[in-house]
Parts: C-alpha cells; structure tokens; sequence
C-alpha cells in the first residue's frame, strides 16, 4: 500500500476516531455459535465437539422426522481457535474486531444469527439491533462490516430493510439500511450463490473425527442450503461430454425425480409415508420459491433511487481454485466432485475441469457486484486473495481503516 495508508495507520492507531463511532459486526457462514437449547451446552463453536464429537447440526423440520436433530440457537461469533498447544489454528474474526478497536470504534456489536436458517431471520435480527444501536447511541455514527453470508444479509438490509422477500417485490425498496447506517463495509459475498452447496448436500463435511455433524442430511435440512445455490441458468453441471447444463435447481419436482437432497438415499431416511414425502417435498417447494424472490430482489435494478448515499466498500478475492461444476453421471445418477470420484467411476474427464477462478470458497460469477450496488456510491477493491483473507489479510485492513478514517 501507499506511504499515505501508513501514515494514516501510525498517526490513528494511537487515537480514536474523531467522531464517536460504534461498529456492527455480521459474521458469514459458520461464524455463530450454535447452543444447544435444553442443555446450554455449545455444539458448534466447541472445538473437542466438531472435531470429535458425535452431534449432528440437522435442523428439525415439522412433520419429517430428522434422526437426532437438536434445537439450537445462534450464541455468540466464533473466536480464533488453537487446538493441540497452537499446532492448529483456525482463524475467524479475531483480527477484524481488534483493528476496529485500535481504531477507537466505541463498541462492536458482533450479529449472531443462525446461518442454517432462512437468511431473512438474519435481516430481522440485524434490523432489531441496528434499532437498539440508534436508540441506545443517538450521537453515533454507525458502520456495518460483514463477511460473506453476513454480506448477504447487510446488502438486503441496506435496499429493503426488513421487509419480508414477497412485501419487498411488491413495494420496492425502503433504504432503511441507508439512511439508518453511515458507512457499510460488504466483503466476499456469495450474491449468487455456489455449487459446492450443492456438493455438500450429496457428500457432507467431514470434521477431524466427526462423520456426525455436517452430514449431507445435515445440509440437506438447512434452510439456507436452498438460498445459496445459484439462481435458475447459473444452477450449472456438466454431463459426461464435458458440456455445461441446468440442473433446473429450483423446480422442487426435479429433485424428487433426480433424487437430490433430502431425497437422496444418502439422506439416510427410512422408508416413510406419503405424507412425510408431502412434507419433505413441501419444505423443498418452499425455501426454494422463497430463494428465487431473494434472487430477484438483490439483482432487480433500482426502483426507486435513495434519497442520501452512504459510503460503501466491497472487498472481494479471487485467483483460486473454486469449485465451479460438478459433473453428473445420469445413468447412476451419481455427482463428481473429487479426484477418487473420477478414479471409481472410471471417467476420462480430467478431475480438475471441476474448478474455476474465485476466492476458494465463492466463485468469480457470484462474487460480482449487483448492478444496484454499482449505481451507489461503491467502493469496489478485488484482489489475489482468498476468502477469509479478503477481510483478514494486512493490506486489506488498511484498506478498511483509509475507509472507515476518511
């Protein structure tokens, strides 16, 4: 960075902010803590739990029974974690909210949400507290700084407050968000969701020991799993000729037929009745007509243009492997993804026609700005980087700090 950046980061380091300033923090996927309602006891977020215990992060649904799902509630934002003595670390957001402290940020008011549900429980949880920060703090000025998922979330906020998806395409944008925050900082967003979503609801994660926790079940019965694959036409896989088509992932009748999801035998559901399949085939219906409006209503241009513009900053990596496509034999009706899938299924296909550009995480289509933000007053910085590191990494905190010191 310029000599300029660092004479500004030596000169504030030491001061605080000229005005009185507080800080929301909205962390992005997997950056809440998930607390068992009945016991208090955290799930995810206790390392020794992900890495060997034995508890699935399945949500219930109403009407389908979900072996073992618990009733979790967003806790607290995941801290840095050091596991066997420091040989491990897996970093989080430490380092964000120390530079808005060293910054002299009055108070940060990190955002939990449960990133399994429906993203607008997000937007309603961020709208209560920007309230309270406005009720609470009169006299300042208020920034939002998010990550990915959390980025998701603060770019509806900022357009369409907390309108709800049908009420929004009905009556356009309010700016609630606008006029009531100073300065957003939207880093690493999947606006348009990824494939590896898709991945995950077919295959799991599997964490140290735990086969358990992140089962393709597990996604398959998130919510959000539904409002982060791509919108219809991005929706991509490729066939045994290597050649790009639709999955057609948001008609909920091609994932009965295809037997994606939660109806994938490697849901590991047993045989149920036809109800159950009415309810499985209902929630699916469901979350899927409801991600469409979310697609609709952050791509649609603007309406009704705000009346004020704030500052806004979007940091963005790229460079990386992402996962793209995956490719899908019909016959068995089977989805590659991994090199010992290539190799079982005896594909000639090269295992690497899987990836393509983006921040490891997110791919270069999604991670495009929406025209709307572009009509704002948008900072936009992409660089060779990937996707914690976007708002991790030395050179973007002092891009942040030049933002938010100006």
């Amino acid at each position: 960075m310029t000599k300029n950046i660092d004479f500004i980061l030596k000169k504030f380091i030491i001061m605080p902010m000229l005005e009185s300033t507080i800080a929301i923090f909205i962390p992005g996927y997997y950056g809440t803590t998930l607390q068992d309602v009945k016991s208090g006891r955290l799930i995810w977020g206790d390392t020794k739990e992900v890495l060997f215990g034995r508890k699935t992060l399945a949500l219930p649904i109403e009407g389908l029974p979900i072996p073992e799902a618990l009733s979790l509630k967003p806790f607290s934002m995941i801290n840095d974690k050091k596991i066997l003595g420091g040989l491990i670390r897996e970093d989080a957001y430490d380092k964000s909210i120390s530079l808005l402290n060293s910054l002299g940020v009055e108070k940060v008011f990190p955002l939990p949400w449960d990133w399994r549900r429906d993203p607008y429980l997000g937007i309603k949880a961020l709208d209560e507290l920007v309230d309270n920060c406005k009720k609470n703090y009169p006299r300042s000025k208020l920034v939002v700084v998010s990550h990915s998922f959390g980025s998701l979330i603060a770019s509806y906020y900022l357009r369409y407050g907390a309108m709800d998806f049908s009420e929004a395409i009905t009556h356009g944008e309010s700016w609630k968000g606008l006029k009531n925050i100073d300065k957003f900082i939207l880093s690493a967003c999947p606006f348009r969701g990824l494939m590896a979503m898709f991945r995950n609801m077919h295959y799991g994660i599997k964490f140290g020991l735990n086969h358990k926790m992140q089962t393709a079940l597990a996604f398959s019965t998130w919510e959000s799993s539904y409002y982060l694959l791509p919108p219809t036409g991005m929706d991509l896989v490729q066939n045994e000729k290597g050649t790009l088509e639709s999955l057609k992932l948001h008609d909920p009748n091609e994932w009965q037929k295809n037997k994606f999801g939660l109806f994938h035998e490697s849901s590991k559901l047993k045989k149920e009745s036809e109800s159950n399949n009415e309810v499985r085939f209902k929630f699916v219906e469901h979350h899927l007509g409801r991600a469409r409006k979310l697609h609709t209503l952050i791509e649609s241009p603007i309406k009704t243009r705000p009346e004020q513009l704030k500052p806004i900053l979007y940091l963005s990596g790229g460079g990386q492997k992402t996962v793209h496509h995956g490719l899908w034999l019909k016959k068995p009706n089977v989805f590659l993804y991994y090199p010992q899938h290539f190799k079982k299924w005896k594909v000639k296909l090269h295992p690497s026609i899987v990836f393509g550009e983006g921040d490891a995480t997110v791919p270069d289509f999604s991670l495009k700005l929406p025209s709307f933000l572009k009509k704002l007053n948008t900072i936009e910085i992409s660089r060779q980087d990937s996707h914690l590191n976007v708002l991790q990494s030395d050179e973007s905190q002092q891009i942040i700090s030049k933002f938010l010191l100006s």
